[in-house]
Protein backbone atom coordinates (compact mmCIF):
# COMPACT_ATOMS: atom_id res chain seq x y z
CA UNK A 1 0.00 0.00 0.00
CA UNK A 2 1.56 3.19 -1.30
CA UNK A 3 0.54 6.66 0.34
CA UNK A 4 2.26 9.71 -1.75
CA UNK A 5 2.41 13.81 -0.87
CA UNK A 6 3.18 16.30 -2.39
CA UNK A 7 3.45 20.13 -1.49
CA UNK A 8 4.42 23.11 -3.83
CA UNK A 9 5.15 26.38 -3.16
CA UNK A 10 5.04 29.15 -5.59
CA UNK A 11 6.41 32.78 -6.08
CA UNK A 12 6.62 34.94 -9.00
CA UNK A 13 9.41 33.68 -10.30
CA UNK A 14 10.13 30.42 -8.12
CA UNK A 15 8.88 27.44 -7.62
CA UNK A 16 9.03 24.54 -5.58
CA UNK A 17 8.14 20.80 -4.82
CA UNK A 18 8.28 19.01 -2.11
CA UNK A 19 7.46 15.15 -2.72
CA UNK A 20 7.10 12.07 -0.57
CA UNK A 21 6.44 8.61 -1.31
CA UNK A 22 5.58 6.27 1.33
CA UNK A 23 5.15 2.23 0.86
CA UNK A 24 5.35 -0.87 2.51
CA UNK A 25 7.49 -2.28 -0.25
CA UNK A 26 11.35 -2.85 0.54
CA UNK A 27 12.83 -1.64 -2.48
CA UNK A 28 13.20 1.78 -3.76
CA UNK A 29 11.20 3.46 -6.74
CA UNK A 30 12.78 3.24 -9.94
CA UNK A 31 13.51 6.65 -10.49
CA UNK A 32 15.37 6.83 -7.09
CA UNK A 33 17.15 3.75 -8.30
CA UNK A 34 18.19 6.07 -11.05
CA UNK A 35 19.23 8.95 -9.64
CA UNK A 36 21.54 6.44 -7.52
CA UNK A 37 22.84 4.91 -10.67
CA UNK A 38 24.23 8.01 -11.54
CA UNK A 39 25.55 9.81 -8.33
CA UNK A 40 27.22 6.01 -6.68
CA UNK A 41 26.65 3.16 -9.90
CA UNK A 42 28.71 0.46 -7.40
CA UNK A 43 25.85 1.44 -4.90
CA UNK A 44 22.89 0.26 -6.84
CA UNK A 45 24.13 -3.75 -6.33
CA UNK A 46 24.09 -2.98 -2.92
CA UNK A 47 20.75 -1.37 -2.57
CA UNK A 48 19.16 -4.69 -4.32
CA UNK A 49 21.20 -6.87 -1.97
CA UNK A 50 20.14 -4.99 1.41
CA UNK A 51 16.43 -5.25 0.07
CA UNK A 52 16.95 -9.53 -0.94
CA UNK A 53 17.78 -9.88 2.56
CA UNK A 54 15.19 -7.41 3.72
CA UNK A 55 12.28 -9.51 1.93
CA UNK A 56 13.52 -12.71 3.13
CA UNK A 57 13.92 -11.23 7.03
CA UNK A 58 9.72 -10.46 6.37
CA UNK A 59 8.96 -13.02 4.52
CA UNK A 60 10.67 -15.47 8.14
CA UNK A 61 9.27 -12.84 10.53
CA UNK A 62 5.55 -13.18 8.74
CA UNK A 63 5.63 -17.01 8.79
CA UNK A 64 7.09 -17.19 12.19
CA UNK A 65 3.75 -14.94 13.40
CA UNK A 66 1.57 -17.07 11.53
CA UNK A 67 3.09 -20.19 12.91
CA UNK A 68 2.92 -19.09 16.50
CA UNK A 69 -0.92 -17.47 15.84
CA UNK A 70 -2.04 -21.00 14.53
CA UNK A 71 -0.41 -22.81 17.81
CA UNK A 72 -1.91 -20.58 19.75
CA UNK A 73 -5.58 -20.90 18.40
CA UNK A 74 -4.62 -24.87 18.82
CA UNK A 75 -3.44 -24.77 22.00
CA UNK A 76 -6.31 -22.39 23.27
CA UNK A 77 -8.81 -25.36 21.37
CA UNK A 78 -7.04 -28.30 23.25
CA UNK A 79 -7.30 -26.59 26.45
CA UNK A 80 -10.96 -25.62 26.05
CA UNK A 81 -11.43 -29.19 25.25
CA UNK A 82 -9.59 -30.45 28.07
CA UNK A 83 -11.52 -28.00 30.61
CA UNK A 84 -14.67 -29.13 29.18
CA UNK A 85 -14.04 -33.10 29.29
CA UNK A 86 -12.86 -32.71 33.06
CA UNK A 87 -15.74 -30.76 33.85
CA UNK A 88 -18.41 -32.89 31.88
CA UNK A 89 -16.45 -35.87 34.10
CA UNK A 90 -17.12 -34.48 37.32
CA UNK A 91 -20.84 -33.69 36.61
CA UNK A 92 -20.91 -37.60 35.63
CA UNK A 93 -18.67 -38.11 39.03
CA UNK A 94 -21.27 -35.99 41.35
CA UNK A 95 -24.00 -37.51 39.28
CA UNK A 96 -23.37 -41.03 40.29
CA UNK A 97 -22.78 -40.23 43.84
CA UNK A 98 -25.95 -39.11 44.65
CA UNK A 99 -25.35 -34.75 43.83
CA UNK A 100 -27.74 -34.09 40.60
CA UNK A 101 -28.23 -30.37 41.96
CA UNK A 102 -24.66 -29.80 41.34
CA UNK A 103 -23.30 -32.04 38.64
CA UNK A 104 -26.32 -29.62 36.92
CA UNK A 105 -24.99 -26.54 38.04
CA UNK A 106 -21.29 -27.68 37.16
CA UNK A 107 -22.70 -29.28 33.94
CA UNK A 108 -24.48 -25.83 32.37
CA UNK A 109 -22.13 -23.73 33.58
CA UNK A 110 -18.96 -25.61 32.08
CA UNK A 111 -20.84 -25.58 28.57
CA UNK A 112 -22.40 -22.28 28.62
CA UNK A 113 -18.94 -20.71 29.50
CA UNK A 114 -16.97 -22.74 27.03
CA UNK A 115 -19.45 -21.89 24.49
CA UNK A 116 -19.96 -18.28 25.07
CA UNK A 117 -15.55 -17.88 25.20
CA UNK A 118 -16.02 -19.37 21.66
CA UNK A 119 -18.84 -17.44 20.64
CA UNK A 120 -16.74 -14.45 22.02
CA UNK A 121 -13.40 -15.57 20.60
CA UNK A 122 -14.54 -15.88 17.15
CA UNK A 123 -16.71 -12.48 17.40
CA UNK A 124 -13.68 -10.62 18.28
CA UNK A 125 -11.28 -11.90 15.11
CA UNK A 126 -13.62 -11.36 13.07
CA UNK A 127 -13.92 -7.46 14.23
CA UNK A 128 -9.90 -7.12 14.18
CA UNK A 129 -10.20 -7.81 10.51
Amino acid sequence: MARSTTAQLRNKEQHITLSEQETDSPILPIAQIERLKEVHPERVDWVFEETSKEGNFRRSEVKRVNTMVFVERILGMIAGLVIGTGALYACYSLAMAGHDAVAGIVGGTTVVGLVSAFVIGVKRRSSTK
